[in-house]
């Protein structure tokens, strides 16, 4: 029988009605909170992501975190994949992430699962938007029990400097990489500037994103989503490319001014005037 982050025996209808929705992701979950408090130097072990907000679904991957001994962390940095497979079974793949100790897994039916472990004098309880507790030996690491999300509501605007300083950085990169007929380069920056158009909005609204990079539909109101699906089609063609990115410029821009009135922030007027006048002197054609 397997135990909730108290020790007590779990739920398995409790444990439905949260939201798991896939057999494969339920037992890795199983896994983690029957098999890894057996190493006492794993003090908690709780979920992430999709699991952790309440938002899972057959897409989800699972993001199990663990907290370890200081003294243990070493170890674990060398051998995670030993416990990953403790968990996920066999994987096609096994990959470590620079900079964390731990990494993610693929299984052969292509379940994706992470494994992270976290060293106590580096544990955050807060880090993550939405934490669904497994395991607390102690009690003291999550002494509330599960934290809920506030990833996707919406709550006060803010200021995204570095979206809005990046979104001109690499729009002025068009002239270099179109005056290079660098044709899939200038497609990949599309994609780069529509992305700091989407921190506009998500700064438009009051949402803070810190988890979920494959959900976005919930962070975005309508007429947003409805802007983004307007993007005029781009392929390779430098009449098309210099189009969408017209289409964004404009955008941001009437965004982003009326963003920087209500935030109370400065426009870097400067900064965009020089952007548009070098795009302009290049192509000929206004993006303001």
């Amino acid at each position: 029988m397997l135990g909730d982050s108290t020790g007590r025996p779990a739920d398995d209808s409790s444990m439905a009605a949260r939201g798991i929705a896939d057999p494969r992701q339920q037992l890795v979950i199983e896994r983690a909170r029957a098999l890894l408090p057996e190493d006492e130097r794993i003090l908690g072990v709780y979920l992430i992501g999709s699991y952790g907000t309440g938002e899972a679904d057959e897409f989800s991957d699972v993001d199990v975190h663990c907290v370890v001994t200081d003294e243990s962390a070493p170890w674990f940095e060398q051998h995670w994949t030993e416990p990953l497979t403790t968990i996920a079974g066999p994987t096609v793949l096994a990959d470590g992430l620079p900079g964390l100790i731990g990494g993610l897994g693929i299984t052969p039916d292509w379940l994706h699962v992470d494994l992270l472990f976290h060293s106590l004098a580096t544990f955050d309880r807060f880090q993550y938007d939405g934490v669904r507790v497994l395991f607390d030996r102690d009690g003291t690491l999550f002494p509330d029990g599960d934290q809920p999300s506030a990833s996707g509501q919406a709550g006060t605007p803010y200021w995204p400097e570095r979206a809005v300083s990046l979104f001109f950085y690499f729009l002025g990169n068009l002239v270099t990489v179109l005056g290079r007929d660098e044709r899939i380069v200038a497609n990949q920056g599309l994609g780069a500037t529509r992305d700091q158009l989407i921190s506009l909005m998500l700064a438009e609204r009051g949402v803070r994103r810190t988890s979920g990079a494959k959900r976005l539909n919930a962070l975005l109101s309508l007429e947003q989503r409805r802007c983004l699906e307007a993007l005029p089609p781009a392929g390779h063609d430098p009449a098309d490319l210099i189009a969408a990115n017209q289409y964004l410029c404009r955008e941001f821009i009437r965004r982003g001014t009326a963003l920087a009135a209500v935030t109370g922030t400065p426009w870097p007027a400067p900064f965009v005037a020089a952007t548009l006048a070098h795009l302009h002197n290049h192509f000929g054609v206004e993006f303001g």
